[in-house]
């Protein structure tokens, strides 16, 4: 059983200038573990922003990172 997490953020998904790997890949139509295996091969940069106690936070994806490894697959 997978756990759901609920998204507080009132900015719609699209709208997003980053996000979680699962959130990332349901925005762009993507196979979410193809996206991760990408992520840990280093093909596309993610960064952890800090949480509320100053450490750092969950994996995200910027839709710039997106959009360049997006750009790289296709040529």
């Amino acid at each position: 059983m997978s756990v759901v997490e609920k998204d507080a953020s009132r900015v719609p998904l699209g709208e997003r200038l980053a996000w979680s790997p699962e959130q990332a890949a349901q925005v762009y139509s993507l196979d979410v573990r193809g996206l991760r295996v990408a992520i840990d091969q280093g093909d596309v940069e993610t960064f952890r922003p800090p949480n509320r106690f100053g450490k750092p936070g969950k994996r995200r994806v910027s839709r710039d990172a997106m959009d360049r490894w997006i750009r790289q697959m296709e040529e």
